[in-house]
């Protein structure tokens, strides 16, 4: 009778302790290196004014469909979102765009001009 409670005990012990171990253990060094690389990631996150417009953004006809993809990354990659694309009348896209990368895709040649989005009336 005592090598069956012995047996038992050692089973839940071994059960209990298996169990609070983790599936794949990983060393200090590992841990240590996702960390450092997650706040690597945190401190390259661009910080923007929260100043968010509905812009449309046209491109040359001579523009190319990498140059549009390109722009629209870029305001992507600060946040931003693209709306409704144009190819038939004119190329380019609605967005939209943080005050800064408005200035900065100012200045790219193959834009041929951008300006805030509104309504449009007509009159008769």
């Amino acid at each position: 009778m005592k090598f069956i409670n012995v047996v038992a005990f050692l089973a839940v012990a071994i059960g209990v302790t298996s169990a609070a171990l983790p599936v794949e253990p990983m060393n200090a060094f590992v841990l240590q290196d996702q960390n450092q690389q997650q706040h690597i990631i945190e401190e390259r996150k661009p910080v923007l004014p929260n100043t968010f417009k509905s812009y449309i953004v046209v491109f040359k006809d001579t523009a190319a469909a990498q140059v549009i993809e390109k722009a629209e990354k870029e305001i992507l990659s600060f946040g931003g979102k693209i709306g409704q694309r144009y190819s038939a009348a004119l190329k380019g896209f609605s967005a939209l765009i943080p005050g800064p990368i408005v200035t900065a895709l100012s200045t790219n040649p193959f834009i041929d001009y951008i300006e805030e989005d509104g309504e449009v009336l007509a009159y008769q």
